[in-house]
């Protein structure tokens, strides 16, 4: 995925990672990849065992979050594996995504990763909000890109 290479028919441009240290250790980190301008794919996330459970996920996915909205992408879908798909509905506040949705998102965006055994998930992206100085806040599609 570094070298972003086509491999048997796998298309790994354009992945980006994601990482949160702390005391200069990386205590969590998550692959992701913008598709087009509505959807973006999370297809791997990672935290290391000691870790797990200080909310040092969910704090890096907040920050990915909101880099998805402050970029215009209006849902972030990632493959869930069976035992792990409840902790991305009820903390994160994913859905399954129907069939026919599944089968649209892939005519569209054909190098949308999925592995064998998971659930694709969805969740809608929420709008940016900028905070001005005066106390002003503006979404960001009204605030203009330079």
């Amino acid at each position: 995925m570094v070298y972003g290479r086509n491999i048997r028919g796998h298309d790994f441009r354009g992945m980006f990672c994601a990482v949160l240290t702390v005391n200069s250790k990386v205590v969590s980190a998550a692959i992701f990849r913008i598709l087009g301008q509505d959807i973006a794919e999370l297809p791997q996330v990672a935290s290391k065992s000691c870790h797990q459970g200080k909310g040092y996920f969910q704090l890096l996915f907040s920050c990915i979050e909101k880099l998805m909205a402050f970029l215009k992408i209006r849902s972030l879908v990632l493959p869930a594996a069976d035992e792990a798909e409840s902790i991305w509905t009820e903390k994160f506040g994913f859905k399954k995504i129907s069939h026919d949705q599944l089968v649209n998102y892939k005519n569209t965006c054909w190098e949308m990763m999925s592995f064998k055994g998971t659930s694709m998930l969805e969740k809608m992206v929420p709008k940016c909000r900028i905070k001005h100085q005066d106390g002003q806040a503006d979404t960001v599609s009204d605030v203009p890109i330079q």
